[in-house]
C-alpha cells in the first residue's frame, strides 16, 4: 500500500513538472509575440498553455481518484487547485481578447504556486471526519476560485496603472473590474458555505481565529471597493489601487496566515 502511494505521488510530480514546462514554454512564446510581433507565437502559446492545462487537469483528476475526494485539503493540494483556476481563467482571457498582457503576470504567479505545490506535495492524507461534508468542498472551491479571480483583477489593475498611453488601456480596467466582481461573489459564497460547515463541524458559525478574521477583512475590503465604484462612482485610478492592495490582502489571508499563524485551517 505504501509503495502504491509513492508511485502515485511520483506520477503527480511528473504531471506537475510537465505542466510547468509547457506553461513556461507558452509564456516564452507570448513574450516573443509582444516583443517581436510574430503572429504564429500567439497560436503556439495558446496551444502550449492549453496542453499544460490539460495535463494539470489530469493531475487533479488522478489525485481525486487516489484520494476518493476532491484534492483541496492542505496547502499543497490547494496550491495545485489555485494555479489550475488561475491558468484556466488566463487562457480564457487570451482566447477572448488576444493580446491582453495580464498573462505576463498571472502565469508567473501560477508557476510559483504550482512549483511550491510540487515541493510541498505529500502522499494522499485521509480526510478528517469534520471535513467529510459537501459544504467543506463548496467552501474551499469557491474560496480559491475567488483568489484566482482576485489575482487576475490585480494583474489588470497593475497594467492599467503602468500603461497610461496604451491603445486599449480600458480593457485592463474592464478585466480588473469584472474579475473582482465575480471574485467577490465567489468569496461571498465561500464565506456562507464556510459558516454552515463550521456549524456542522464545531456547533458555531464564527470563531475568533486568524484565518476567519482575515477572510472577513478581505471580504469587507472588496465589498467596500465595489460599493464605492457602483454607488459612489469611484475613479478608475482608485479602483486599480484598491484592487492591487486587495491582492496583497488575499496573499496574506492565504499564505501568510497559513504559514505564520496557528489556525484551524490547513490552507
Amino acid at each position: 500500500m505504501e509503495e502504491r502511494g509513492e508511485e502515485s505521488l511520483a506520477l503527480m510530480k511528473i504531471l506537475i513538472i510537465a505542466s510547468l514546462s509547457l506553461y513556461i514554454a507558452g509564456l516564452v512564446d507570448l513574450i516573443t509575440l509582444y516583443t517581436r510581433g510574430k503572429r504564429t507565437s500567439h497560436r503556439i502559446a495558446t496551444g502550449l498553455i492549453s496542453t499544460g492545462l490539460l495535463l494539470h487537469t489530469v493531475a487533479i483528476l488522478w489525485r481525486s481518484y487516489g484520494a476518493g475526494r476532491l484534492p483541496v485539503v492542505g496547502m499543497d493540494e490547494t496550491l495545485i487547485f489555485y494555479s489550475w483556476v488561475t491558468v484556466g481563467t488566463t487562457l480564457l482571457l487570451i482566447i477572448r481578447y488576444g493580446r491582453i498582457y495580464v498573462e505576463l503576470l498571472t502565469l508567473p504567479i501560477a508557476f510559483f504556486a504550482l512549483s511550491l505545490a510540487a515541493i510541498m506535495l505529500e502522499e494522499v492524507r485521509p480526510l478528517p471526519l469534520i471535513l467529510q461534508t459537501y459544504w467543506f468542498e463548496v467552501h474551499v472551491i469557491t474560496s480559491f476560485v475567488a483568489y484566482s479571480l482576485f489575482t487576475v483583477g490585480f494583474s489588470g489593475a497593475l497594467f492599467y496603472m503602468m500603461k497610461r498611453d496604451w491603445h486599449g488601456r480600458e480593457d485592463f480596467l474592464r478585466v480588473a473590474r469584472i474579475s473582482v466582481l465575480w471574485g467577490f461573489m465567489c468569496f461571498s459564497a465561500s464565506m456562507f458555505s464556510g459558516a454552515i460547515w463550521a456549524y456542522l463541524a464545531w456547533g458555531m458559525y464564527w470563531m475568533w481565529e486568524p484565518k476567519i478574521l482575515w477572510s472577513f477583512i478581505l471580504w469587507f475590503w472588496y465589498a467596500g471597493m465595489l460599493h464605492l465604484f457602483y454607488v459612489k462612482g469611484m475613479r478608475e485610478k482608485s479602483i486599480c489601487v484598491t484592487a492591487i492592495v486587495g491582492f496583497f490582502i488575499t496573499l496574506f489571508t492565504y499564505l501568510g496566515v497559513g504559514l505564520l499563524m496557528e489556525s484551524s485551517h490547513s490552507f
